[in-house]
């Protein structure tokens, strides 16, 4: 029984050949905005020079917090756009492919508030050939992930809070095969900017990352979700990366984030780590 990891499999034999090597670390990037951004009043460029505390991030006091884990009564969280075929006895469908035929990179938060149309916005591990969540079945009910965005100023107020709900869809089979994943989307619930700070949170699934981990006869889905998050001021720019990783079994983990306590080992990723390694994956 054929194994689909065999693209990753020299990547993977190195990676555990060299066990110390922190290969999933995040880092904040931190810069200076331009000094002629057109993006600030005069007014807000003035009182940067008298107040420099008020429109500086504490990057020490910056953090995402998992809040709560739970089970979605329905998937209502998100408007799947799909529309199945009417001859579905005329489709080709090739399980062992896994494609993502929903968005690719998308916004979260933009201009400090949710982006428009963001029920509508989400990803997919289907079979290839499938083009509806309705030709599959056997769907568990929705899995929910919601997190806490916090950052402070310098004076110690809170400038960044912002509540998000990670939700996604599992289980899925094709006539009784498979486990596979629809309606991987990231929902914000709250979004608070202080006055003098821009807040902006994109998503972005890599068909890079898109895989099957299980075998071509009763594929397992799996993929990979980059948030990337932006605060700024008219005095600094700081951003940050939060990568995590699912499966059509359920599982979720955050594997690569700025805030990551332990520093991850290729040995310790189970079937992520072949999806794994440099950043240029994405």
């Amino acid at each position: 029984m054929k194994l689909y990891l065999s693209s990753f499999s020299v990547l993977f034999t190195l990676l555990l050949a060299l066990p110390q090597v922190n290969v999933f670390a995040q880092e904040l990037v931190e810069r200076q905005t331009p000094a002629d951004s057109p993006d600030y009043t005069p007014s807000e460029k003035e009182l940067a020079r008298t107040y420099p505390g008020y429109f500086t991030l504490n990057n020490d006091s910056i953090k995402v917090t998992l809040l709560s884990v739970g089970d979605e009564p329905d998937t209502n969280y998100v408007k799947l756009q799909e529309t199945p075929p009417k001859d579905l006895a005329g489709i080709v469908v090739t399980i062992e492919k896994i494609v993502n035929i929903a968005s690719k990179v998308w916004d979260i938060v933009k201009d400090n508030a949710a982006a428009v149309n963001i029920d509508t916005k989400y990803a997919t591990a289907y079979p290839e050939g499938v083009t509806s969540a309705t030709q599959l079945a056997g769907w568990s009910r929705p899995k929910s992930y919601t997190y806490g965005f916090y950052a402070e100023n310098l004076y110690g107020s809170v400038m960044i809070d912002c509540k998000y709900k990670f939700s996604y869809t599992y289980n899925g089979a094709y006539k009784g095969k498979g486990k596979f994943l629809t309606g991987v989307a990231v929902i914000p619930s709250k979004v608070t900017a202080g006055w003098g700070y821009k807040f902006t949170m994109t998503a972005a699934v890599p068909d890079s990352t898109i895989a099957n981990v299980g075998t071509d006869t009763d594929p397992v889905a799996a993929l990979q979700m980059k948030l990337n998050w932006k605060m700024a001021t008219v005095l600094k720019v700081v951003e940050g990366t939060s990568v995590y990783y699912l499966e059509g079994t359920g599982y979720f983990e955050e594997i690569a984030s700025p805030w990551t306590k332990k520093e991850k080992q290729a040995a310790d990723l189970k079937s992520a780590a072949p999806l794994l390694g440099p950043s240029s994956v994405f």
